[in-house]
């Protein structure tokens, strides 16, 4: 039996190496976390639960303008429930900062949405962080504030 040689051992192991990253699944980029932002204005006006279940995350921290902070359940819950009901949402994205497994997204948004019965239009600066999960962008943490429409 002839011994094998030094690269005869290192062939797979190098073939294995080098396929792992070729087989890797895609990681989201720039515009799939601002399309996936705008996909969540979108769901929320039209009170689409299923889209919302799919790009919110599990881990939700929905901290609003009013400074209170829900889970994904009880955001939803809200939305499904009527409690709070989008009459319009007009966003835009200022930037996306894109990181290996996760994205902050920074923009702005005007917003008329009833809550309990009482109609109001805010205009916000928010900053959503999103994570790559299940081979798609879920938004984990939302936070906005309210500013002047003037000061763009």
């Amino acid at each position: 039996m002839r011994p094998l040689n030094v690269m005869n051992r290192l062939l797979p192991l190098a073939a294995l190496l080098l396929a792992g990253p070729l087989a890797a699944a895609p990681r989201g980029d720039a515009a799939s976390a601002r399309a996936a932002i705008l996909d969540r204005f979108t769901a929320a006006l039209h009170a689409d639960v299923a889209s919302l279940e799919r790009l919110l995350a599990d881990d939700l921290e929905y901290c609003s303008f009013r400074g209170t902070c829900q889970t994904k359940r009880e955001y939803i819950g809200e939305v499904k429930s009527g409690v709070l009901k989008y009459q319009s949402i007009d966003p835009s994205v200022d930037r996306v900062k894109l990181f290996t497994d996760s994205a902050v997204v920074l923009g702005r948004v005007t917003v008329t949405a009833t809550r309990e019965g009482v109609e109001r239009t805010v205009s916000l600066m928010y900053a959503g962080v999103l994570a790559w999960r299940e081979d798609r962008w879920q938004m984990t943490t939302w936070t906005s504030t309210i500013i002047d429409p003037q000061s763009k």
